[in-house]
């Protein structure tokens, strides 16, 4: 099976740097499958699930914003977080949720912005969570 390096890069360093067979991440304007060989690219990612197959195994995680570089024979993400399953403290992005979800039903004196960025993160979190 072909394959190519993927390398994940957040503000706290190097998350992942291995072979992979294939990713799927989400840019703004549609869903990406990147595979050996890829045309080049650059894109914006957005939070969304990131999947990764590796000898046969999807492992999948929950990004925020970023970017994307595909060429030939590699791919560079970097992303302002990425979380496995494991990583998730579930109750914790539930709260979130809920916190984001209630600040929003008020609209007084909060950032509108803040609030709907971090539900947002809360409810992909919750998906990846849940998707099992």
């Amino acid at each position: 099976m072909s394959t190519f390096l993927l390398e994940i890069l957040t503000p706290y360093g190097k998350y992942f740097d291995r072979y992979v067979e294939e990713i799927i991440v989400q840019t703004e304007d549609y869903t990406l499958g990147i595979l050996p060989n890829h045309a080049p690219l650059v894109a914006k990612v957005k939070v969304s699930k990131l999947e990764i197959i590796q000898n046969g195994e999807i492992k999948c995680y929950a990004i925020g914003e970023g970017l994307i570089n595909v060429t030939k024979d590699h791919v560079t993400l970097l992303l302002e977080s990425i979380e496995s399953k494991e990583d998730i403290d579930i109750a914790r992005a539930k709260d979130a949720k809920k916190r984001a979800e209630e600040r929003l039903s008020t609209l007084v004196n909060i950032d509108i912005e803040r609030a709907q960025r971090a539900l947002l993160r809360a409810k992909n979190r919750i998906s990846l969570y849940e998707d099992d």
